[in-house]
């Protein structure tokens, strides 16, 4: 089967955004994709946080839940929402959820960012927690291909999240990402590959790109990973995405004849 991830150039604006992104979806789809991952915020790159109060939806419901949905059901793909702002009642803050939808429509797993991105680079701050709440625990989705594990973004900088016990098994791994142009330059692919190696998994890691409301610049270079490391597809600049199959009996015969996975020591 194939898999795409879609690299966008994501504003404030919800509307606009789910269009080009239905555009991008389709474009795989005809190209053959089985399964497309849609980077980080998607649906809204927008700051600050007052303006994501008006875009945050309720759980399994609201206009981008609703037409990732029906895309999926159109295209008949299955669709990895990378991460949307579902809220949460208790706090009014929202959790940055990565919602898998099949190709019937449904939502058959999701996962909430467990590491928030609150760092300063140069000079620029970030406090994701003024406006999310952090998940606390790991997700994996068994799909009809493989057995993926979930994860956003800032995540990427953590592999005890991707050694947990639900993991275990995990062949692919989803990294929707808005990583910025200065921590994308220095560090990006270098923690991809190694989530790849040291898990022997495929990484697939579909990225926001270019400038963004609030002067906030993304690193792009969306791209698809084998699990022995090695750089399958990517796409450096601009709006697109990338495209590759996915070998199971391969990956199973590499885990096989490199068994690192079964020779860990310390968990």
């Amino acid at each position: 089967m194939k898999i795409a991830a879609i690299q966008m150039n994501s504003s404030d604006q919800v509307n606009s955004n789910l269009m080009k992104a239905k555009s991008l979806l389709s474009a795989a789809s005809d190209a053959g994709a089985d399964a497309c991952f849609l980077p980080e915020n998607f649906a809204f790159m927008g700051h600050p946080k007052e303006l994501l109060n008006s875009v945050m939806e309720d759980e399994e419901s609201g206009i981008i839940q609703t037409e990732i949905s029906n895309i999926a059901k159109e295209l008949k793909i299955w669709i990895i929402a990378g991460s949307i702002p579902i809220r949460d009642s208790e706090t009014g803050k929202a959790f940055s959820r990565s919602i898998t939808f099949n190709d019937d429509g449904e939502i058959v797993g999701h996962y909430d960012k467990v590491h928030l991105f609150d760092v300063e680079v140069n000079g620029k701050k970030y406090h994701e927690s003024e406006a999310f709440n952090a998940g606390v625990q790991p997700r994996s989705i068994s799909t009809p291909w493989f057995k993926m594990g979930l994860s956003i973004c800032y995540d990427l900088r953590f592999p005890e999240l991707y050694r947990s016990e639900e993991f275990t098994d995990v062949e692919l791994i989803s990294v929707p990402s808005a990583f910025t142009k200065e921590t994308g330059e220095a560090h990006w692919l270098t923690l991809l590959q190694s989530r790849a190696i040291e898990n022997l998994a495929y990484v697939i890691a579909p990225n926001q790109w270019g400038e963004h409301y609030g002067s906030r610049e993304t690193f792009g270079h969306s791209v698809i990973i084998d699990p022995w490391g090695k750089i399958i597809e990517l796409i450096k600049d601009g709006e697109g995405f990338v495209l590759a199959e996915i070998d199971t009996e391969g990956l199973q015969s590499i885990r096989k004849k490199f068994p690192a996975l079964g020779h860990r020591k310390i968990k």
